[in-house]
């Protein structure tokens, strides 16, 4: 998967890069999107084919924020209330599950494959931290 995933990767920068979004690949990298300064930061330091998955799930967010006003309305809901609201967290976990639900169909249309095992448990193991931040669990 190696090699192949170096090309699937190369596919979804021309993606960002056709939206003007900035790709940045570095051990540091925080795995997120900065829609306002239009930046995606990725760790190097996890496998090519998680970094492949990350890569999508950031241009899950950037699909959220271009969506209908439903589930656009997300930035609205978190930009009124304190993160330490339940209902920020909640919209948060929202959004977090709703940006892998694009990232996966943004793969299927960059005709990307994905290995379902191993993109659940990419997914399960996000979601979960964030499941932990909500719920105000010990460590968060």
């Amino acid at each position: 998967m190696t090699c192949v995933a170096e090309g699937y990767i190369s596919s979804v920068c021309d993606w960002l890069e056709r939206r003007d979004y900035y790709i940045e690949f570095s051990r540091k990298g925080d795995d997120s999107v900065d829609r306002e300064n239009k930046i995606v930061s990725i760790n190097t330091t996890r496998s090519l084919e998680t970094q492949l998955h990350v890569m999508l799930h950031e241009c899950g967010h950037i699909l959220v924020l271009e969506s209908d006003p439903v589930v656009s309305g997300i930035d609205e809901v978190l930009n009124k209330y304190s993160s330490k609201a339940k209902i920020h967290k909640t919209f948060t976990v929202i959004e977090e599950v709703e940006a892998w639900k694009r990232g996966l169909k943004l793969a299927r249309r960059l005709n990307i494959p994905i290995n379902k095992e191993k993109w659940n448990k990419d997914v399960a193991r996000a979601i979960y931290k964030y499941m932990l931040w909500a719920t105000g669990a010990e460590g968060f």
